[in-house]
């Protein structure tokens, strides 16, 4: 079954896995695909924390297939590619430590009629979406590692219920899921076994690593709001969702979770462009509220979390030049075994070098603050980033 999975995996990686549009004419099957993908680099040459100081480089990104078989009915595939956990450099300079890739969707797409589409199999859920769509070197992949819900197992649908010249075009989008555990979710080249300290992806998901959605039945839900093309707002699209996901085999409450974001993208002057972009997402008993062992007495209790993600930022566009500045916050308040909130604010100016080549170069500020402040590093960032449409 883990041999065909990849065998799919490869067969498909040419084309867009986010259920893009068909192709205008046939014959059909055919095949379409792009590739995102970026190096993305980090230097802290000083700072409080020595374990943070010096650099790390990993890869970040997507290998996305779209196997079309009509023109309403196509197989979508994602591989993605990312760590396997987060290393530290510990004063050195490290590269592609711990680098993986995995399957992040494999799923069926039928657009039943204009305004309908629906999906089964392994996809993300709808919920947030910064990380797919923020800008910068390091917005992105902050994003995703903190509220992407991915690997959902199950079936949805997106509903266009307003497409109006005067009122823009809105859509509600719904699905039911469990995290996937199947042999679809091995995990290629980096691979412990479940579950070793200091990793967040395992050779395979499995219901003993426990984590909210992580239940084996379909009684995880996410609703999400999407809209844009309004004349009154021209350049606005927001995106409001919630999610609920039950607890796993460590969990002892439902985890509630709500997102929202905006953009607006302004041309101001001949050539000029800017797009001011933003994101809230919460996190209640985050987790599940997990049983976790209390590191003041050992004593076993069930730790609640109220997990808050906050990003906005600003990008001007100039032919192929680009400036973005952009601030997050991961906070996180538990009732035992506390974690550090933590702050970013990164500027970069980037250019498309061309061959699908373009380059982010830039300063970061992190901060560490709380009841385990580490204090505040500065650092250099940067993204060499390749894109290409089959």
């Amino acid at each position: 079954m883990r041999r065909a999975a990849l065998a799919l995996a490869a067969l498909l990686a040419a084309a867009p896995a986010a259920a893009q549009s068909p192709p205008a004419a046939g014959p059909f099957p055919q095949l379409s695909g792009e590739l995102d993908l970026g190096l993305l680099t980090l230097a802290q040459p000083g700072g409080r924390d020595r374990t943070q100081r010096g650099s790390r480089s990993f890869l970040f990104g997507e290998l996305a297939a779209g196997l079309h078989l009509s023109p309403a009915l196509s197989l979508q595939a994602l591989l993605h590619i990312e760590p396997a956990g987060e290393p530290l450099p510990n004063g050195t300079d490290i590269g592609f430590r711990r680098q993986a890739a995995y399957l992040e969707s494999l799923f069926l797409d039928w657009r039943a009629t204009e305004r309908l589409r629906l999906f089964a199999g392994k996809f993300s859920a709808p919920f947030g979406y910064g990380h797919h769509a923020f800008p910068g070197a390091f917005a992105r992949y902050r994003a995703h590692e903190a509220y992407l819900i991915r690997e959902s197992l199950g079936l949805g649908g997106t509903l266009t219920w307003l497409s109006d010249a005067r009122f823009g075009e809105h859509d509600v989008s719904a699905a039911l899921f469990t995290l996937d555990t199947s042999p679809l979710s091995n995990t290629l080249l980096t691979r412990r076994r479940c579950c070793a300290e200091g990793f967040e992806r395992f050779d395979r998901n499995r219901l003993a690593q426990g984590g909210a959605g992580n239940t084996g039945r379909l009684d995880n839900a996410a609703l999400a709001l999407d809209g844009d093309r309004m004349p009154l707002l021209p350049g606005f699209t927001y995106h409001a969702a919630m999610v609920t996901r039950g607890p796993g085999r460590d969990g002892t409450a439902r985890e509630w979770g709500y997102a929202l974001g905006a953009r607006w993208s302004l041309d101001w002057a001949p050539g000029w462009r800017s797009l001011a972009f933003g994101e809230f997402v919460e996190f209640r008993n985050a987790g599940g509220r997990p049983l976790e062992s209390l590191e003041e007495t050992g004593e076993t209790l069930a730790v609640g979390e109220r997990r808050r993600f906050s990003t906005l930022g600003v990008q001007t566009l100039h032919g192929p030049w680009r400036a973005t500045l952009l601030w997050q916050v991961d906070e996180r308040r538990r009732e035992a075994n506390p974690v550090p909130t933590r702050r970013w604010v990164e500027a970069t100016v980037g250019r498309e070098i061309g061959w699908g080549f373009g380059l982010d170069l830039g300063y970061q500020y992190a901060v560490n603050a709380g009841e385990r402040a580490t204090g505040g590093a500065h650092g250099f960032v940067s993204r060499l980033g390749f894109t290409q449409r089959f």
